[in-house]
Order: C-alpha cells, then structure tokens, then sequence
C-alpha cells in the first residue's frame, strides 16, 4: 500500500442506532465508508443521510457464504487502486431474552455466526490491508463479563468477543495496528424491547448510541484496549469481574425472571 492509497472504513450493522453513531462519527477521517448490512433500503438511506462516500454492500453476516462478498469488493478495489483500510468496526449483532431450551437450533447458530465467526473473518480478510495507525474496534458488552441467565447466548458470544479482541490486540501490537474492545451496558436502541411478559422493562444506566460511539472511536484514537461508557457501568464490569459468578448469576436471573 502506497501513501497515495484510498482510506476505507468498514463498518458491520451500520445502518442500526449504534452502526450509524459510528459512521457520524468516522466518516470525514475515510475517502469511503463500506457501510454492511442485512437490510438494503436502510443502508440506501444511510447513503441519502451521509453521501457519497457511504458505499453500501448488503450482507448477511449469519451466512459465512455471505463473507466472500467483502473479499471480492477489497480485491476488485486492490485492482483499480492501493486501499487502505482505516478503520474496520465489527457491530453487527443482536440477541434476545429467553430461556435457552426456547432457542432453536438455528437461533442458535445465527447468534454464534454473526457475533463470533463472522467477526474473526472480517478481521482476517480486513487486516492485511491495514497498518501502524489503523484500527479495529470490535463492539462486545458490559455482559461479557459474567454468564447471564435468560440472555445466556448473547452474554457467551460477547464473551468471545471480548477475549478474541483482546488477544488479537496483543498479536498486532507490533504492526501498530490499535484493537480496540467495546463493552457498553444498555444502549437506547430499536433492539430493545420496551415490554417483555405484559410489564414495562427498565434498563438500568441505559444511555444513547451517540455517547457509546464518541466514547469508543475517542479510546480508540487514544491506543486504548478496551472503552466502557459511563463511570457506573465500569463499576459494574469491576463488580462483575470481582464477585463471585454464583453471586452474579443469580442476582441477575432474580432481575430478570419476572419479565418471563
């Protein structure tokens, strides 16, 4: 890659309430931003909203087969011109609450699909395209850090998340490359419900995308591992890190089990 190369964002779930905080907030750093997603007409409008540097590639992260569209996009590109990839944000993901005997078998690997397998491939298939200075930020959960009955897939794949980013930081700090992790509590998004078995949920330090997503591109540019928004949900990831998981595991499913 040249100095003259183009500089790309990448950017999975990007037209939901957390992806498009992302784009607002990176897209003056790239000269494109590939904007992944399930759903064609949101990421048309992402375009409207942002312009023309928006280039929307419609995927769908829980079939693997799906990946090869991000390849063949970066070698079609690599063939007009060098490109560099600026930045590459993994934040595509969604989960629900639920006993685990009421997930099927696909549920299940739609989950693990999207929000493991899917991420370290587009690490893989991002990352010899970028260098000293680039960065990957791989949006986890507060929730990586103790299991959580009722919502026990998503708190395991965040987990992976979490550990997955923080390893692959550490095998590219010599290339210079910042890996960082993103571990928010309740995010104020379409992806919350606002009433779970006929009773309204409070989401306790719940707080708008656009506060989580400043917050992680700033850590990001600061060569920080890891950015968790809002003092009291570090307390909490310190509380979770500290207590005892039979503590934890069961305080949680006593918050909860009276939504189900």
């Amino acid at each position: 890659m040249s100095g003259s190369a183009k500089r790309i964002a990448v950017i999975t779930g990007a037209a939901g309430g957390l992806g498009k905080e992302f784009v607002r907030q990176i897209i003056d750093d790239v000269d494109e931003l590939w904007a992944i997603g399930r759903n064609e007409a949101k990421l048309e409008g992402l375009k409207a909203e942002f312009g023309s540097k928006i280039v929307p590639l419609q995927m769908d992260l829980s079939d693997t087969k799906s990946l090869s569209k991000l390849s063949k996009k970066i070698e079609t590109e690599e063939k007009k011109s060098s490109i560099q990839i600026h930045w590459l944000i993994n934040n595509a993901g969604a989960g629900r609450f639920g006993a685990s005997k009421d997930f099927s078998t696909e549920e299940i690997s739609v989950s693990v699909t999207t929000h493991c397998t899917a991420i370290a491939a587009i690490c893989n298939i991002c990352i010899p395209f970028m260098k000293a200075g680039d960065h990957i930020v791989n949006v986890s959960s507060q929730s990586a850090f103790s299991p959580l009955p009722y919502m026990n897939l998503y708190a395991a794949t965040k987990a992976f998340v979490y550990s997955y980013t923080r390893a692959l930081g550490q095998e590219l700090r010599e290339s210079g490359i910042v890996v960082t992790a993103v571990c928010p509590g309740w995010i104020q998004t379409a992806l919350l419900p606002e009433t779970l078995g006929g009773r309204k949920v409070k989401f306790p330090l719940i707080v708008t995308a656009d506060k989580v997503a400043a917050k992680a591109i700033k850590d990001a540019r600061r060569g920080k591992p890891l950015s968790i928004y809002r003092l009291a949900v570090r307390l909490v990831v310190w509380f979770q890190r500290h207590a005892s998981d039979d503590f934890s595991v069961k305080f949680w499913a006593n918050s909860v089990k009276k939504y189900l």
